[in-house]
């Protein structure tokens, strides 16, 4: 019996491709320490959409969804498709036809000069709210439907309180209950069920706009923020600039009920970057904390802090891509990465 991890590999556009090609060596250590490992390569992106007209085929995707472990993705967006439809047929249906409930956006500072006292997780409901994409345009009025189910906010919100009670973290829960009555109100709803069955973890609900800005006053009075999916999305690009911006900050997206194999995407936080994609720009700090948050998924725990150690040393030691105020390129910064694996 065949008893490899098979990783899927989708760049994707713009920076992803650069930043992918950073953590395929990583890959390749992994495996020379003992993980056993098939990799598949996907072309799916705005070039293979543009040149064939497909976005992501029932085939490919259930390849994915039935024999590979899981997915490490690039970033997905391109200006040739202003409607962003391969984007969404590609990203987003991953993340809702895999069932991959919880995004997971931790942020732990690293950079140089940042405040590494932090330490704030954020759980992002990834598959409904607004995002369900569905609305309707007419003359004069726009409306974007936002869905909210029990059994994705329960799957969610019982995440957070089993992480909050593992690492002894408080949780907060951001909602707008008292204007989204419906959608906010199951939220609330759910969350009042779940207090009850977990004693030990220190829990509140706040309105998302005062957590916003308690959030900036003092950013280590937080540990666990739980959200929906378009607040979650907010907050944690807010506490992406405790990390050191966008281009360092990791995520993971998971089905905590384990409905396929496929059950894990790995991603970094900064999309596609267009505008810089091409000049060894990008930075690739974000993929390679997102790639090590994935071996930590696959329980290759060693790998994962070999990976966390080896970025915080090569910042420590003044390696940096410009957006950090370094001059290093793409490929540079990820050598200075990867030399410092043991």
């Amino acid at each position: 019996m065949d008893n490899s991890t098979r990783i899927a590999l989708l760049p994707g556009d713009g920076v992803g491709p650069e930043v992918m090609d950073e953590v395929r060596p990583c890959l390749a250590w992994a495996e020379a320490r003992g993980r056993r490992l098939v990799l598949l390569d996907l072309p799916h992106g705005a070039d293979h959409c543009l040149a064939t007209g497909e976005t992501l085929s029932e085939a490919v995707f259930l390849e994915l969804r039935d024999r590979c472990d899981a997915i490490l993705f690039g970033a997905v967006g391109d200006p040739r498709l202003p409607d962003g439809r391969h984007a969404e047929q590609i990203l987003l249906r991953l993340r809702q036809d895999l069932e991959l409930t919880v995004n997971f956006r931790p942020c732990r500072p690293v950079v140089v000069g940042s405040d590494p006292t932090i330490d704030i997780e954020v759980f992002r409901e990834n598959t409904e709210g607004p995002y369900c994409l569905q609305g309707t345009t007419e003359p004069g009025r726009a409306v974007d439907f936002a869905i909210h189910t029990e059994p994705a906010v329960r799957r969610l919100l019982e995440a957070a309180f089993q992480r909050a009670a593992a690492r002894g973290h408080s949780l907060t829960l951001a909602h707008k209950a008292n204007v989204l009555k419906h959608g906010h109100g199951l939220w609330m709803r759910v969350f009042g069920d779940l207090l009850a069955l977990y004693p030990q973890v220190v829990a509140k609900a706040l309105h998302a706009d005062a957590l916003l800005c308690a959030l900036v006053q003092d950013p280590r009075a937080f540990g666990l923020i739980a959200a929906d999916n378009y607040l979650g999305d907010l907050i944690s690009d807010l506490t992406a600039a405790y990390n050191g911006g966008m281009g360092v900050a990791p995520s993971l997206s998971w089905a905590p009920h384990h409905p396929f194999r496929c059950n894990a995407l790995a991603e970094p936080v900064h999309g596609s970057a267009p505008d810089i994609a091409g000049q060894g720009l990008a930075n690739p700090v974000g993929m390679f904390l997102s790639t090590a948050l994935l071996f930590r998924h696959l329980a290759w725990e060693a790998e994962a802090l070999a990976l966390e150690d080896a970025v915080a040393g090569a910042l420590k030691a003044g390696a940096a891509t410009r957006d950090l105020g370094g001059q290093l390129s793409t490929k540079a910064m990820g050598e200075a990465v990867r030399a410092r694996l043991s």
